[in-house]
């Protein structure tokens, strides 16, 4: 994401917070890491062991965020430093 991240997420490593400040951030910045168009149907909901799993709000979209895993999983992986290591891409309810 960018630097003020690197120095935070050092500081958070090895807390048991460390997963859900980074989910926090990774929600924080979801529309500028994947755009405003996947942003709308798409959302991250829960990190653990390196695993960010994805639900896609919208099911006609389902199959096209998981044809994008690849380019998304290297994207987020990138911006975290390593913390995103694995995409699970799964149906969720729509936004309220």
């Amino acid at each position: 994401m960018d630097r003020a991240f690197d120095i935070l997420l050092s500081l958070q490593r090895g807390t048991s917070r460390h997963g859900q400040w980074v989910l926090a951030c990774l929600k924080g910045s979801w529309p500028r890491l994947v755009g405003d168009r996947l942003a709308a149907v798409c959302r991250p909901a829960e990190l653990r062991d390196a695993i960010l799993r994805i639900e896609v709000t919208e099911a006609p979209w389902l199959e096209t965020v998981r044809g994008m895993q690849k380019e998304l999983q290297d994207r987020l992986f990138n911006a975290t430093g390593g913390e995103v290591k694995t995409l699970k891409i799964i149906k969720g309810s729509p936004t309220p």
